[in-house]
């Protein structure tokens, strides 16, 4: 692994065909990002009523900063539906989760909605009746989510124009170099 005053040193000590080849060899690194990135694109489903059940659930995870949003935080959450534990990721403001009291083995209420591959979290109320997720809040992660994912594939198509550009650049600068005949 090199540094970035590591690679430009070699970049500078090459020749102009070693040069198109690091640009290339870049932009096709990273393309790749892009695909990976677009993989945890999210769809929001609405809810289907009649497949909601109310359980009691516990906090199974530690509160963390969403790394989509830094305002918001998520933690884990397990029940039992149809014999079946789960634990989901749930997300709620940082204030209220303070406000609430939660730690881990905490009991809450929580809304689940049956899936035919699982189930889904669609609200957390915790014993005092305080809502901390519902599925407007759902709804509005799954765009945040969804909003910070294209922004980096944008980043990651610009950064790799750039890297075309860059290639062409060097292989219009140094055309008499690269295509001279034998």
């Amino acid at each position: 692994m090199y540094s970035t005053s590591e690679f430009v040193k070699i970049y500078r000590a090459s020749t102009p065909l070693k040069q198109i080849q690091l640009l290339l060899i870049m932009m096709f690194t990273v393309l790749p990002f892009a695909a990976l990135y677009c993989s945890d694109l999210k769809v929001y489903k609405a809810p289907d009523f009649s497949r909601l059940t109310f359980v009691e659930g516990r906090v199974s995870g530690y509160p963390d900063t969403w790394e989509h949003n830094r305002s918001i935080m998520y933690f884990a959450v397990a029940y039992t539906l149809d014999g079946v534990r789960y634990g989901k990721r749930t997300y709620t403001y940082p204030a209220l989760y303070k406000e609430s009291g939660l730690r881990i083995n905490k009991k809450v209420f929580l809304t689940v909605e049956r899936l035919d591959d699982g189930s889904q979290v669609r609200e957390l109320v915790t014993l005092d009746g305080r809502v901390l997720f519902d599925d407007r809040f759902h709804q509005q992660v799954v765009a945040w989510n969804n909003q910070s994912i294209m922004f980096k594939v944008a980043l990651i198509g610009l950064m790799s124009f750039g890297l075309a550009v860059a290639a062409l650049i060097v292989a219009v600068r140094h055309r008499g170099k690269l295509f001279q005949a034998g």
